[in-house]
């Protein structure tokens, strides 16, 4: 099983993210002094969240907010259309060669391995569940979303990819934290063959982790996936949320890894990025090209890649 969630991982990003978690925790950090000085936040979570909001859900609008301000979460979908071959392959080895974490009885590591190539072989079809928590109107947001960022995978990778309401085989769950950490029935029911691992993974999340997705390859690798659950907190606000569905449905259909080479990039910790760009697309298309199959070793695509850069490029 592949495992991919977005969690600010270093840097600014990080102590950003460490900074507001700690506040809505009744604890904050000071960033000016020489060591870090904790001190009792004076506001309660309550009245930091805002009306009507949980501590949790307030914690994730001063984020985006803050991320904004700094000129993060970028909306412009055309940025990387002046990449050239050579750095598309590059990042496609970085990005879809590789895999962020390693799956353990306990839930994941930081991994960075290289790994074969992974994509569907089969159609997508998405099947979104929504916790109680989640009122009607964030739910015909979350399904228009879902449906549109569908369609834009199917146009870059030209595999398959719909929403339905039969029986999928990529879940999105949409989630409150208690509905997540108490998934577990429903993840044995939606994917019974899911791993303990992998299952607490998603119970566990940390707040710092926004989204993630678990994919499972078949025995078979030549098959490629047979199954992916993507989770998306419930009360993320809606740019980070559009940022989820995008990041993790495109992660789950194969460009499993971020990289901090990869610019401009929605694979990306540093949350540059809130959508797919025109880069990311052309990755997408590199991967469903039929010059590769999954289960490719790291090797052997890499004798092709050039190639699949360059003919993808010409024809975008």
């Amino acid at each position: 099983m592949i495992l991919t969630r977005n969690t600010p991982a270093k840097g600014a990003l990080a102590r950003l993210a460490l900074t507001l978690a700690l506040m809505f925790s009744g604890v904050v950090i000071s960033d000016g002094a020489t060591a870090q000085t904790v001190t009792r936040a004076s506001a309660s979570s309550a009245i930091i969240a805002g009306p009507g909001l949980s501590p949790l859900a307030g914690y994730y609008r001063q984020l985006q907010t803050q991320l904004q301000a700094r000129g993060y979460l970028r909306q412009d979908r055309t940025a990387g259309a002046d990449v050239d071959a050579t750095t598309l392959a590059e990042n496609f080895m970085a990005i879809a060669m590789r895999s962020e974490y390693r799956l353990t009885a306990n839930g994941a590591t930081r991994f960075g391995g290289a790994s074969p190539l992974r994509r569907w072989e089969e159609p997508i079809r998405i099947g979104v569940r929504f916790g109680a928590s989640v009122d009607a109107s964030q739910r015909r947001a979350d399904m228009s979303a879902v449906r549109g960022v569908a369609g834009r995978l199917q146009r870059a990778s030209l595999h398959p990819v719909s929403v339905i309401d039969g029986t999928p085989n990529f879940f999105v769950l949409v989630l409150n934290d208690e509905e997540r950490a108490n998934a577990g029935p429903l993840l044995a029911e939606i994917a019974p063959g899911l791993s303990r691992g992998a299952s607490n993974a998603i119970t566990r999340m940390r707040r710092n982790t926004f989204c993630m997705v678990v994919a499972t390859p078949a025995a078979d690798p030549a098959q490629g996936y047979v199954q992916a659950i993507a989770v998306v907190r419930a009360e993320l606000p809606p740019v980070m949320r559009q940022s989820c569905i995008e990041e993790e449905l495109a992660q789950g259909m194969g460009l499993c890894n971020d990289s901090d080479a990869a610019r401009p990039s929605i694979f990306n910790d540093d949350e540059e990025f809130a959508v797919l760009t025109r880069h990311d697309e052309m990755l997408l298309r590199m991967l469903y090209d039929d010059n590769l199959r999954p289960g490719m070793s790291p090797t052997e695509v890499g004798r092709r890649i050039n190639q699949v850069a360059a003919s993808v490029l010409a024809r975008s």
